[in-house]
This record gives C-alpha cells, structure tokens and sequence, in this order.
C-alpha cells in the first residue's frame, strides 16, 4: 500500500510528500503537502474530473480525513490549501495539497489488546510497544469479586478510581477520550490522576486496591502503537 487519502490510492512514482512541524493555534502540530502529476487521461475532462475527485476527497470542513503515509499508519487531517494546473496541450495535470493533522503523530492501525487476570493487588502486565511516541490506553476491568477503589499505574502516571466496582459491573478507563465509565455510565469526576500511557519500547502496567477488595478481575488492554 503506497500513500493513501482514505480510501484513494496516490500513484507513488508521480507524488512526492514532505512533512514539517509548525505551531497552529498555539500547539505543536504536523503539515503534510502531497505534490502530484496526473497524466495518460483521454481528456482534459477527465483531467479536471480527476482533480475534482482528489479535492473531494480531502475535506476542509470539520470532518478529519483518514491520511496514510506509511503502510500500517495513519493520520487524520484537514485540508488547508489546494493548487490545481491543467497543460490542456500536454494533457497532464498537476496539484499541491496541504493538510494539517489533528494530531501530529501517526497511529497504528491494528490495535494490540493484551488479556490480564488479575487475582492480587500489585499485579502487573508488560505492554509491548513498536511505535516511538507514547500510546494512550483503554482498560476494561470486569470484575469478578468486588474492587475497591482500584488504581492503575504505569510507573510515571497512575489513575485512581474512588469507589467500588462490584461483582459482574465493567470499569472502562479510556486514555484516548480522557473518560472513565462504568457500566456505560459517566464516571470521570470521580477518578483521581493521569490516565497511564505505554513508552516507545514497552511499560509495565500495575495494578493495586485497598484493603478489603477481592482483587479478582479479568482485564483487556488495548492501544495502538504512535510515531512522531
């Protein structure tokens, strides 16, 4: 797979992409410009037919589109500036596209979820990792007895949640959104610290309770490796 806006296949002999980091709005973000040649089309109505599909495709509005540059990557991006030409003579055409990304780092498409049964407090699970920058990640603790107040670290960061999860009730923690839910229901107000993250070749995820729960619980994690 070569460079892909979506579901479009760019020709990869006719493109060229350069990538920069620049501050938009006061943050760190990543302009990707796609430059490409359309050529061996019968007409220039097909020429323009062509660069009105691209054009389409890379949406300015508030929609992100999925942007693959690397194969098993991706980003999500906005378009910010398009250039069209058209050499009627030479029937070839020519465009220039600019995107910023939503997030400046490229994520996996598969995602990893590492299974954990957990049966002691200071239990923990390693969580491999390929990508170079930090990956969020979404645990989803079934429990099997009742949990009080279970906290999870991944040595640097750890997040606590105040109150009891009881037998057969699913405590979902979703680094991605920043969100805590239990049985579906909203409960982040009553988490306390930072969400843990896996590191660029791996962390250790741990778990501990306080005194008084069963520490019985059947555990998923799941995330998908990010590179700068």
């Amino acid at each position: 797979m070569g460079i892909m806006l979506g579901t479009y296949a760019f020709d990869d002999a006719r493109t060229t992409v350069t990538e920069k980091y620049e501050e938009v709005g006061g943050r760190d973000a990543r302009v990707v410009q796609i430059k490409g040649l359309l050529d061996g089309l019968a007409s220039v109505a097909e020429l323009e037919a062509a660069l009105d599909q691209i054009l389409a495709l890379a949406s300015e509005q508030a929609e992100w589109t999925p942007l693959s540059l690397r194969e098993g990557r991706w980003l999500q991006v906005r378009r910010t500036a398009f250039v069209r030409e058209v050499n009627r003579g030479a029937l070839v055409g020519s465009f220039t596209l600019t995107f910023e990304a939503c997030d400046p780092c490229e994520t996996g498409e598969d995602e990893r979820e590492i299974p954990w049964a957990i049966t002691a407090s200071g239990q923990s699970v390693a969580l491999p990792a390929a990508g170079t920058a930090e990956a969020p990640l979404r645990i989803t603790l079934q429990a099997n007895g009742n949990l009080l107040e279970p906290v999870f670290s991944d040595g640097v960061r750890q997040l606590l949640y105040w109150g009891t999860v009881q037998t057969g009730q699913v405590l979902v923690l979703d680094g991605a959104a920043g969100c805590a839910l239990l049985n579906g229901q909203d409960v982040t107000p009553y988490t306390q610290g930072l969400f843990p993250r896996v590191r660029p070749g791996g962390s250790v995820l741990r778990y501990t309770g306080s005194v008084g729960s069963t520490h019985a619980a059947s555990a998923t994690v799941a995330y998908r490796d990010r590179w700068w």
